[in-house]
């Protein structure tokens, strides 16, 4: 299904035609055609040198292949339009990092041919490997996955690239491997400086024209002018074309070969190629698989920026996957969408077409088969002052531009990175890089704070109703209980802070000694086992210093990580672990009230009435319209959500209100005793029941209908008006209680 999407309706692009469209595709397939053939004669020198540059025409052939097969695959299947592709100039340089090191592995006496052949296998491997890994992440829309890769290691990586693309550049020119101190300090022999310098100075010049002159034209006209530069500078030292091509400064000259978009050779010379060593150099592809998938995503962030199109990102790696897929059998090289090719096209004028890419992909093709030779006289100066200005490109990007961009320890990791590409090599540099990253990561995730909030027992209590004398034994003596509402995911850093945080509050001698502590794991994600046994240190330091540890809200996986790894089944003597946190609070209130000798009120919900209404006897006649219920436990009183007609109200039983928050659990959210009222909200405002209410100790109640409401209202008003003061009373003495734990969440 998803290949049939792909591949419909490619041949609307022909469509609409007219002389105007088809001169702006022809303009701007010209224009990049030419970039992408001169880049693509760059990056086979970049990678095609040493003992390998007998082969240099056949690796051009090979990558201008790639720019025609693959181009004119992302410009039929795309949903971008236009869409210029060609060989990927991020991933160019460890491609020539890989070739390097597979031909350095072999012993010095190989024939230049089986060194070629296992490199050429080792790139077309590179592109098939590549292709399928970006059409399975497609498949199964796994294209938000690159984005959990850190800015900071992505910067780094393609600093890296551009790093290479600069030292490859210089080995283009001066034919210096370039791996020791020793080849670096011939760069400034004198004779060196003549080879490598006018390099700099075209890549000096290709930015300066990008940036000051037409940006369609610029880069072709820059290189144009500084390749009839060169032969004019040659002609006034006396030089003719044939013997700059003898003295190595030219491309060529090129042995004759047979140009061809298809050159399999994973299929015709599968048996010549030393597979153990390009197995042993796999890091290098699984490098450019990552590096291709980065790359795409960014690109593809662009185009959606310059198209004003929302672009999937799935659908373009399926797209790339392919592609490169199709171009690895074929015997070419990883290729992706050029943004800036494609901003190229858009700026001349071409249309929302896919032509534009196959025109592009039509040019390439007519050089491949017609006009080769004329390749083989480009200047290695100017090709090298390309591959230095696409390399310093990326480090102005990724390694200047980004220090006034990212905080100061991630752009030390881009630095870090580039450092190690320079000094060691580009895959150590991965490595450390994400090993900085995650050194990071875990700095920075520690520095976040997983407290949600922090009380004490005077500001958050249960929400068990209690009397006046147990409120203000509670209100004066709750500060030695701290409650902590955790939150986020607790791994070592966070769940030792957490620690040193309650070690702080022990010896705050300021404060009430602690003596309990409540932390409440409800909007916990997870924790891994060093929290857990970080927790199992705190139960200990709880038993020393002699105070309550009480773990409220667990998850049953949490639980069963802790009582399983590092805790006794049940309960230590220092520890508790409660369903949640209200019951949590409870259990320490009930303690604190445990061995104190309080007056408590005992009445009940008839003689607090009493108090309040106007006349002695009025509690007589109020009672005669309300309905006396005996109740044993787990009676429903009330239903979540089914009409208020009746106002619940305890005389001498316990209940409990519960909330079903739609997550299959339900939440105490009060119990109280006799003496106090359930339904009053409901039965007021006349709304649904915001919340269920069961019997946990059986006894008696009454109940108020609103029909009985009514009536006394009507034949007793001045009792009625009483009965709503003390509701009044009790409805106002809750909501300050909640106000209370607002305040103390909230400052």
């Amino acid at each position: 299904m998803q290949a049939r999407r792909l591949f419909a309706r490619p041949v609307a692009a022909f469509r609409e035609l007219n002389a105007e469209t088809v001169t702006a595709i022809l303009l701007a397939g010209t224009i990049a055609g030419v970039v992408t053939l001169i880049s693509s004669v760059s990056f086979a020198a970049l990678m095609f040198n040493g003992k390998l540059a007998p082969f240099i025409s056949t690796g051009i052939t090979v990558l201008v292949a790639t720019a025609v097969v693959a181009g004119s695959l992302f410009s039929l299947l795309s949903s971008c339009r236009p869409v210029v592709a060609m060989p990927d100039d991020d991933t160019a340089p460890i491609l020539a990092l890989m070739v390097t090191l597979i031909v350095a592995s072999f012993p010095l006496d190989t024939p230049a041919e089986t060194l070629f052949i296992t490199a050429f296998a080792a790139l077309s491997s590179a592109a098939l490997l590549t292709g399928v890994v970006l059409a399975i992440l497609g498949y199964f829309r796994l294209g938000s996955l690159v984005r959990y890769l850190p800015y900071s290691v992505m910067g780094g990586y393609f600093a890296g690239a551009g790093l290479l693309l600069i030292q490859g550049a210089l080995r283009v020119v001066t034919d210096l491997p370039l791996v020791s101190v020793k080849d670096f300090q011939a760069l400034v022999a004198v004779d060196m400086l003549w080879h490598w310098v006018p390099a700099v100075l075209a890549a000096a010049f290709i930015r300066w024209a990008i940036i000051h002159w037409f940006k369609s034209i610029a880069m072709p006209a820059a290189i144009f002018l500084l390749i009839a530069l060169f032969f004019g500078v040659a002609a006034l030292l006396g030089l003719s074309p044939g013997e700059l091509m003898a003295e190595g400064w030219l491309v060529g000259p090129f042995p004759e070969t047979e140009p061809s978009l298809m050159n399999p050779v994973l299929f015709e010379r599968f048996d010549d190629i030393n597979w153990d060593l390009i197995f042993t150099h796999f890091s290098s592809i699984g490098t450019i698989i990552m590096l291709t998938a980065i790359s795409l995503m960014l690109t593809a962030s662009g185009l959606s920026v310059i198209q004003h199109n929302n672009i999937d990102i799935n659908r373009e790696l399926t797209v790339a996957g392919f592609a490169n897929a199709v171009s690895g059998l074929s015997g070419g090289l990883v290729a992706l969408p050029s943004m800036t090719l494609t901003e190229l096209s858009m700026t001349v004028g071409a249309p929302a077409s896919r032509l534009v890419g196959l025109a592009v992909a039509l040019f390439c093709a007519i050089v491949l088969f017609f006009g080769m030779s004329l390749v083989a006289w480009f200047p290695k100066a100017v090709l090298a002052g390309l591959l230095i200005y696409l390399g310093w490109s990326l480090l102005e990007k990724w390694l200047i531009d980004a220090r006034a961009k990212l905080p100061r320890l991630e752009y030390g990791v881009v630095v870090v990175i580039v450092l190690v590409v320079a000094t060691v090599g580009f895959l150590e540099g991965v490595v450390v890089g994400l090993l900085c990253a995650i050194v990071l990561f875990v700095v920075n995730y520690s520095r976040i704070n997983v407290v949600r909030y922090a009380l004490t027992g005077t500001e958050r209590r249960s929400n068990v109703e209690r009397s006046n004398a147990e409120q203000k034994y509670l209100r004066l003596n709750g500060g030695g209980t701290l409650i902590l509402k955790l939150q986020g995911y607790l791994f070592f850093g966070t769940a030792a802070a957490l620690a040193a945080r309650i070690d702080d509050r022990l010896k705050d001698t300021e404060l009430p000694p602690l003596s309990y502590a409540a932390l409440d794991f409800a909007q916990v994600t997870d924790m891994d086992s060093s929290a857990a046994l970080s927790f199992m240190k705190l139960a200990q330091e709880a038993a020393k210093s002699n105070f309550f540890l009480l773990l409220t809200g667990l998850t049953p996986g949490m639980q069963e990580r802790l009582l399983g790894s590092w805790f006794e089944k049940g309960s230590t003597s220092y520890l508790q672990i409660m369903p949640d946190l209200d019951r949590g609070i409870e259990w320490c209130e009930e303690r604190m009230l445990k061995d104190q000798s309080l007056a408590v009120d005992q009445k009940g919900i008839m003689e607090q009435l009493a108090g309040y209404l106007p006349a002695p006897g009025d509690d007589k006649i109020l009672a005669r319209y309300m309905e006396h219920r005996v109740v044993v436990p787990n009676d429903v009183l009330a239903v979540q959500d089914e009409p208020s007609d009746e106002m619940f109200l305890l005389q001498s039983c316990t209940a409990s209100v519960y909330l079903d928050t739609g997550s299959g659990k339900k939440h105490r959210i009060r119990r109280a005793g006799s003496g106090t009222v359930f339904g009053e909200v409901g039965f007021y405002l006349g709304t649904p029941r915001t919340a269920s209410v069961i019997v946990d100790e059986g006894g008696d109640l009454y109940v108020l209908s609103q029909e009985a409401n009514a009536r006394l209202e009507e034949e007793h008003p001045h009792i009625a008006a009483a009965m709503h003061k003390f509701m009044i009373r009790v409805i106002t003495r809750r909501l300050q209680l909640t106000t209370t734990t607002l305040q103390a969440v909230l400052t």
